[in-house]
């Protein structure tokens, strides 16, 4: 199963002012609960015990992102991106 679409993170939200100021910056742990937000709105309830293998590779800036997430038999992986680059991903 496959799980794709956008995630805004708002430039005008105050929590920018105090991540980063003057070089915003979407702080990691809103990037793995809008996954877990996208995982519970489409009928993924299952509890979550471990993240792992998470990375970052990039940061990112407030703004619009693709994501994409692949439901397989033994894991989650989530992928972020912004055109063809990826910004954030699970294996």
């Amino acid at each position: 199963m496959n799980i794709k679409g956008i995630f805004y993170f708002d430039p005008s939200d105050r929590i920018y002012a105090e991540h980063f100021p003057g070089n915003p910056v979407v702080p990691g742990s809103l990037i793995i609960h809008a996954f877990l937000k996208a995982l519970k709105k489409n009928g993924i309830n299952e509890e979550i015990h471990i993240i792992e293998n998470f990375r970052f590779k990039k940061f990112i800036s407030p703004g619009e992102y693709n994501f994409d997430i692949e439901i397989c038999k033994n894991q989650i992986k989530c992928r972020l991106s912004i055109s063809s680059s990826a910004v954030v991903t699970t294996n």
